[in-house]
């Protein structure tokens, strides 16, 4: 395509070429031509045109060039709010979320106002791609998609409807329509070459399997499907970012204590920054708090998870720390992140996730009906997809208001039985990775020796002992040192 655009520019009069950029630059960017659309862009007659500038700026962003992007951005603001290249500039690079917002409504508008020289096919795949980051109108941002990709698909724009169907089984995943999201990857076609957008996509397929693995509990699949996708030196605000966050999640819910400290060094490469309206700092930290409190360093976590609680916008993230201030006795700081999970509008995995946390923290406060109802509706909300990850938490609390909830009556007797099941694999999974450590303390704990004199016998210091018991106890899904040798002889 990028060579018939140049025999059309290089046969046009001066005042064609503009028009003829104004056509294909959205199309070029989204196919790959960046470079050579910006080549085309400073061979032009005027290179200081409004919409030649603005074009050249996304084409710098792409090339990962944010500061001249930002720099050619504000020379080429010079034309109406309106304006079609303006708006679909600004959706590429506007960062924070509000902004983003913004002009999504306008680009809404001029959409509809589409003139001969816009480019319609392109311009619904980038406003459905958009509306998916902002994470505001999911319905809406999948009807945007499905239109994008029909529309593609006629006009026989391959790359543009293989991201359009990529984006849209990203945009299911998020929603949590994970059964569709699944048929979509499944026909989804291959990529012919590598493409300039994956500084935007990079390894979007596999990172949508490993979140669909993570939620149904398929810990150990969701990990070796998010290491094909994870890379160093990436820009750390992509789906390779997004694999880092889940492949951590899915190491801590393996217990796999040997991969904590490279999970760690993964998660300092995700962005501080916004982009394209991901709060990729909040996530970054939601995470590491959930890190810091498997490795038993409460205070850090703490002090992680602090600044996530004045920021909006973040459902899946405080839906996470909802649980994890509940589990370190914090229900004040829980209800806290349970409200603003609840204010940005929560895909079915965050409300079920959300929807535990409540029932623990009622039983904890002895409102056991009232926690049986939230489990309940947990359950009904789950079931369909078979989000399967909230309930498999080792934490004592919703290990008996599961069993409880068996004998209490429930409409999903079935789902529960399927959570109980696979509850039973995964501590049976999780227990035979304890470190050569962690099983000589087990070995003592089957003695009426106190931590103290199992420290003095192996030689390391009493907290230490401490932090080796904390971990067989979350292995093993048990709270005390007699359970801990019960469950160790089952397994």
């Amino acid at each position: 395509m990028i060579d018939e655009v140049r025999r059309e520019m290089a046969a046009a009069a001066p005042e064609e070429v503009r028009i003829l950029l104004r056509r294909n630059w959205l199309r070029l960017i989204i196919e790959s031509h960046t470079s050579e659309l910006e080549q085309l862009c400073t061979a032009a007659p005027d290179t200081h045109d409004p919409h030649i500038l603005l074009i050249r700026a996304c084409c710098r962003d792409l090339a990962g060039d944010s500061y001249g992007a930002e720099y050619l951005r504000g020379q080429g603001l010079r034309v109406a709010e309106d304006d079609f290249v303006a708006c679909f500039t600004d959706l590429l690079l506007a960062p924070d979320a509000a902004a983003k917002a913004a002009v999504a409504d306008r680009a809404h508008e001029a959409l509809s106002h589409c003139g001969a020289d816009d480019d319609y096919s392109s311009a619904l795949f980038l406003l459905g791609w958009t509306e998916v980051r902002l994470r505001r109108n999911f319905p809406g941002a999948i009807a945007l998609l499905r239109s994008a990709a029909a529309e593609a698909r006629l006009q026989g724009r391959r790359e543009t409807y293989r991201l359009a169907q990529s984006n849209l089984a990203f945009a299911l995943t998020q929603a949590g329509l994970f059964t569709d999201a699944e048929q979509v990857l499944d026909t989804l076609p291959p990529r012919a070459m590598p493409s300039d957008w994956d500084l935007f996509e990079g390894g979007l397929p596999e990172a949508n399997r490993g979140c669909i693995a993570y939620w149904r509990g398929e810990f150990a699949q969701a990990v070796a499907l998010l290491e094909t996708v994870i890379v160093e030196d990436s820009p750390g605000n992509n789906f390779e970012a997004l694999a880092r966050l889940y492949y951590v999640m899915s190491v801590v819910a393996l217990h796999r204590e040997d991969r904590y400290y490279a999970a760690a060094g993964l998660l300092q490469g995700i962005s501080r920054s916004d982009k394209h309206g991901i709060p990729w700092d909040t996530l970054r930290r939601a995470v590491s708090a959930h890190l810091a409190h498997a490795q038993g360093q409460d205070e850090r976590a703490k002090a992680l998870a602090a600044p996530t609680l004045t920021r909006t916008g973040a459902a899946v993230a405080h839906a996470l720390l909802a649980e994890f201030y509940r589990t370190i006795g914090e229900p004040a700081l829980s209800g806290q992140a349970f409200r603003l999970a609840a204010a940005a509008g929560m895909p079915r995995y965050a409300r079920v996730s959300t929807l535990v946390t409540s029932a623990a923290l009622h039983s904890a406060a002895g409102n056991g009906d009232r926690a049986h109802e939230q489990l309940d509706h947990a359950l009904e909300t789950a079931a369909a997809e078979r989000v399967l990850a909230p309930f498999l938490s080792d934490d004592p609390i919703i290990a008996d208001l599961l069993s409880a909830h068996a004998h209490w009556g429930s409409e999903h007797q079935q789902f529960l039985h399927a959570i109980l099941t696979k509850r039973g694999q995964h501590a049976t999974a999780v227990t035979g990775i304890l470190t050569e450590r962690e099983r000589d303390v087990l070995v003592r704990l089957r003695t009426t020796m106190t931590a103290d004199e199992i420290a003095a016998e192996l030689g390391i210091a009493y907290p230490t002992v401490k932090t080796h018991i904390r971990a067989i106890y979350r292995k093993l899904g048990v709270a005390s040192r007699r359970d801990a040798i019960r469950a160790a002889d089952r397994a």
